[in-house]
């Protein structure tokens, strides 16, 4: 009986969420961003795609172990902190502690090699968290032109979580050496990750999945996310704001009535069980919403 419960509640706690607009393909870039703005309350799929790479407590709770390491032990350090990096872009957090802990380390005693690789490291993070690195290290000004025309689709590109928009004059400072998680992030297609030198980011030939396919008279979604596509609107025009495809809708029609047997039941339940366990009491109702 937990299960219907769990899927019920999660049901009502998604439809109280802001909800999220995907720009369709064929949509207006200036009408989709003046939509935007006439409605405060709608965030697009690109911010929330930014926003979950601000926020990583589980990657900043394995990085701060690493404070505990003994110089003896800075390659093993090293390693875990390349495997992390590999698996998602370092949060904000992350990099404040990162740089202050490379400089940390950059004081033992190490191997050349060692000590190579933790400078170069210290100049990534300093110069991401917009600081002048202490240390030597071969950095270079890149444009973002070339990227951008081989992504049109882009909105903004991600270097860990440190966030650039694509402007004709974005212009990014990166260590020539360093590897970067790098993320491109669309209003109208699913993001892109790549960790590797922004010269090996040039060289990949990506296939961007568009979010939305078809046009305002009948189209379906390719949302992975379950709790995303609850909340989700797709914008065409101005005039033309849909819920997620017609397809979705009846494939939550079929899911009732596939499980009606037991969500009429259990509605039943609720609903009487509550009435049971407010059996002789004062109950006071004192919500907005129910005036």
């Amino acid at each position: 009986m937990k299960t219907p419960i769990v899927i019920l509640l999660f049901l009502l706690a998604t439809n109280a969420q802001a909800q999220v607009l995907i720009q369709a393909p064929s949509a207006s870039p200036t009408d989709f961003k003046k939509f935007l703005q006439d409605n405060p309350s709608t965030r697009s799929y690109g911010d929330v795609q930014i926003e979950k790479l601000q926020q990583a407590p589980e990657q900043e709770q394995q990085l701060f172990q690493l404070a505990d390491l003994s110089p003896g032990e800075i390659p093993q350090g090293l390693e875990t902190l390349n495997r992390l990096n590999q698996q998602s872009a370092l949060s904000p957090l992350s990099l404040q502690f990162l740089q202050d802990l490379t400089s940390k380390w950059q004081s033992g005693k190490s191997s050349p090699q060692v000590q190579s690789s933790v400078r170069t490291l210290h100049c990534k993070f300093s110069l991401l968290l917009d600081e002048s690195s202490p240390t030597a290290c071969a950095v270079e000004t890149v444009s973002l032109d070339n990227l951008r025309k081989l992504n049109p689709w882009m909105k903004a590109l991600a270097v860990e979580s440190q966030v650039i928009p694509l402007e004709e004059s974005s212009r990014l400072r990166i260590v020539t050496e360093a590897p970067y998680h790098f993320t491109l992030i669309s209003d109208s297609h699913a993001s892109i990750s790549f960790y590797g030198t922004f010269t090996q980011l040039l060289q990949q030939t990506s296939n961007p999945q568009a979010l939305v396919d078809g046009g305002c008279g009948g189209f379906h979604s390719q949302i992975d996310d379950i709790s995303l596509s609850l909340q989700a609107r797709v914008f065409f025009t101005a005039s033309c704001v849909q819920a997620t495809n017609q397809a979705d809708e009846e494939t939550e029609k079929s899911w009732v009535q596939r499980n009606k047997k037991w969500l009429i039941p259990t509605a039943a339940i609720l609903v009487g069980g509550g009435i049971y366990a407010l059996k002789d009491k004062k109950v006071i109702i004192d919500k907005p919403s129910f005036k």
